[in-house]
């Protein structure tokens, strides 16, 4: 097997699952020791709403179209991938494990000791761990530790953060997988992915919040001294949005979505007054441009009907203050509001919509950015807009894992039997 600094040179793949769409990417990497797209494939996404599995053949059918896409652009076949996904009610949570030392010196296996302790802490049932995040370490009374080996002491601890999901729901996606001949290497939450792809390092290090606003659902990740504090996902996103559209509007999804694409917008005017009720109301808001708008059934009406951009503004706008107000409450009921800092970084299909910082600026009372993907040279010009970023992130996190990464082995999702166990004591004991 080539080794180069630590990392595997085979193709690796990832599979972003969200409720608009699947993406498969597969990477390599280079000779500079960073990360080169090889091949990519994108599918609509089914059987899956608001991030939750709900028609499983439908699921493994979209998994295998965008997979077999990618597979035959970078001409390698997968047999394990690491899946993104906000779905499964994910959350994040702090923990601390110690242990006493035989020497007075810290080994790397005295780490790895410490960090499967760790990983082996009780879960509710009903939840599995997608990721584990070392934070720092403390040696006796000394805190702060970014790598405790060499040092001297008795009592080495680490303090960490776990994300986890529905065991259901992460099982469903793995039966998905299953379907297709496919393991699952791991799990990566979008909003952390995300992050990856959209900040820097030194964003990462003073402190900033990522909102990845997705077609079925929207999450938060909170980074602080290069890395990840906080993670939450709420059940809402972009579909909902078009879902108002269609509703209101009286006109097919599919119009909706198109509606939203090409002329989704928040406008100044909106943003500086309450939004109307009745849609007669809206109707009389501004002398803004009109938009032609096709009527319900399968021909377009050739007049067509006509409403008021402004109107169109209107309906989206309550749905993205909502999205945002429940991520914001749910950032201070975990009391993470001033962790979260005074800038957040808006990202995902959502994002897309004309206006959308300022309006979250003031919803929020923060500054508020928009977010786009970066650190892959090759990537097709489609794929570097903020609708890929976790795709992009994820890829990103995968191409910088080492060999044997102690953290790591904590959030394989492949099965730990007997011949595995067995495996990792010799590893941390010879």
């Amino acid at each position: 097997m080539f080794r180069r600094n630590g990392h595997s040179r085979r193709p690796f793949g990832i599979l972003d699952i969200g409720s608009t769409k699947i993406c498969c990417m597969i990477g390599e990497h280079d000779k500079l020791g960073g990360v080169r797209l090889l091949g990519q494939g994108t599918h609509a996404s089914a059987g899956i709403r608001a991030g939750e599995v709900t028609a499983l053949a439908y699921l493994s059918d979209a998994i295998g179209n965008a997979v077999q896409t990618a597979e035959r652009a970078a001409g390698v076949s997968l047999t394990a991938v690491s899946v993104v996904l906000a779905g499964g009610s994910p959350r994040s949570s702090f923990s601390k494990q110690s242990m006493t030392m035989a020497d007075s010196t810290v080994s790397r296996r005295d780490v790895r000791r410490l960090l499967d302790r760790s990983g082996h802490q009780p879960m509710d049932d009903a939840l599995q761990l997608m990721q584990f995040h070392p934070l720092h370490y403390s040696l006796d009374d000394i805190r702060g530790i970014a790598d405790p080996v060499g040092m001297r002491g008795r009592e080495l601890a680490v303090e960490f953060l776990t994300v986890a999901a529905k065991r259901t729901h992460l099982a469903n996606i793995i039966e998905a997988l299953g379907q297709n001949h496919l393991g699952a290497e791991r799990f990566i939450h979008a909003g952390y992915a995300a992050g990856l792809a959209c900040l820097g390092t030194e964003e990462r290090e003073v402190g900033s919040t990522v909102i990845d606003l997705g077609g079925g659902t929207s999450s938060a990740a909170i980074f602080m001294d290069g890395k990840l504090i906080y993670i939450d996902t709420v059940p809402a996103g972009g579909q909902h949005v078009s879902t108002d559209i269609a509703r209101i509007l009286s006109t097919p999804v599919t119009t909706a979505e198109r509606l939203k694409a090409v002329h989704g917008a928040i406008t100044p005017i909106d943003t500086m007054s309450p939004p109307p009720g009745p849609v007669h109301e809206a109707l009389q808001l501004g002398h803004s441009d009109n938009i032609m708008l096709p009527g319900v059934g399968d021909h377009i009406e050739i007049d067509g009907k006509m409403i008021e951009r402004s109107l169109l503004s209107a309906v989206i706008r309550p749905r993205i203050e909502e999205i945002i107000e429940l991520l914001t409450d749910r950032m201070k009921a975990a009391r993470m509001e001033y962790a979260a800092g005074n800038r957040f970084i808006l990202t995902g299909g959502g994002s897309q919509l004309t206006g959308i910082a300022d309006f979250c600026a003031q919803i929020a009372g923060k500054s508020v950015g928009l977010g786009e993907p970066h650190g892959i040279a090759n990537l097709p010009i489609e794929e570097t807009s903020r609708s890929s970023a976790a795709a992009v992130g994820a890829l990103l996190h995968v191409s910088r894992l080492t060999e044997d990464d102690p953290a790591e082995r904590q959030t394989r999702t492949l099965p730990h039997g007997p011949i595995e166990r067995l495996g990792a004591w010799f590893r941390d004991n010879l």
